[in-house]
């Protein structure tokens, strides 16, 4: 494998549960290999009649944690628990300065889950920092494609594209800038120009730009991925809004849920 993200920091937040165990040792070497840092975030809940009994019961869990992934030896990592939601001990952690990426496993979520959404889709909806989202069983293997979903209506943040760029030019891996459901001439002028200004910020790097046809924007980015036998999806989302979280699924959340393959959502 090919170190796709050197000398960052990066928040992995874990419950101890097996599926964290699976996907921190499924990641442990894209971390080695990067040279990256490590934080290991446990939001914990209060269990016990003490507290001295809750800070051991963590402790003693945190250990069984470590024990399960060997590979936490030979890597630079630090370890942080608190007495508080997940989403707030995340956010707490990953908006220090110091924090330059998260990654998370997901479950994804059906039913009543789904419609008030998962602890991972509301890091993703808050997060200043990009974050990688691994789906249950999915790997961080070397990245050979990447599927960069746009529609072009701002592009004026730059600098959300920057680690999607990093990634590309240290793996040396094609960015399939997909549209969906939308042919040439139906995109506006101004639309054509942040066009215009992707494809110049992708001149040094192997690149293409490709449309799908699919009755579901969620539905034909994930068809489109696997049938290029894509490593990693790609999105910007635009900012969540409080009827938009009630009463409409977007796609940043919909790929959460449903995506069989990493996503790396860019923020």
């Amino acid at each position: 494998m090919i170190p796709a993200v050197k000398n960052r920091n990066i928040l992995f937040p874990t419950d101890f549960s097996p599926l964290s165990i699976n996907c921190l040792n499924s990641i442990l070497p894209f971390i080695k290999q990067g040279h990256n840092s490590l934080q290991l975030v446990h939001a914990a809940q209060r269990q016990r009649k003490s507290l001295a009994a809750d800070k051991v019961a963590i402790e003693e869990a945190f250990s069984e944690f470590e024990a399960a992934c060997p590979l936490l030896a030979e890597i630079d990592y630090s370890k942080l628990w608190g007495f508080k939601l997940s989403k707030d001990l995340i956010l707490q952690e990953s908006d220090k300065v110091a924090c330059d990426m998260i990654i998370m496993a997901t479950k994804g979520a059906k039913g009543l889950d789904r419609l008030w959404g998962s602890k991972t889709e509301a890091v993703v909806r808050d997060a200043i920092v990009p974050v990688i989202v691994l789906p249950d069983g999915a790997q961080l293997q070397k990245v050979h494609k990447i599927v960069l979903a746009v529609d072009y209506q701002d592009l004026t943040c730059d600098h959300k594209l920057s680690p999607l760029l990093h990634m590309a030019d240290q793996m040396k891996t094609e960015i399939d800038v997909l549209t969906i459901n939308r042919k040439e001439h139906q995109l506006s002028r101004k639309e054509k120009i942040h066009r215009k200004q992707l494809k110049y910020r992708l001149q040094d790097l192997p690149h293409r730009f490709s449309h799908h046809f699919e009755n579901e924007v969620g539905d034909g980015l994930i068809k489109y991925a696997k049938d290029q036998e894509a490593s990693l999806i790609a999105i910007m989302p635009h900012d969540y809004h409080f009827l938009e979280s009630l009463f409409h699924e977007s796609l940043s959340r919909k790929m959460i849920f449903e995506s069989p393959i990493p996503l790396l959502i860019l923020k």
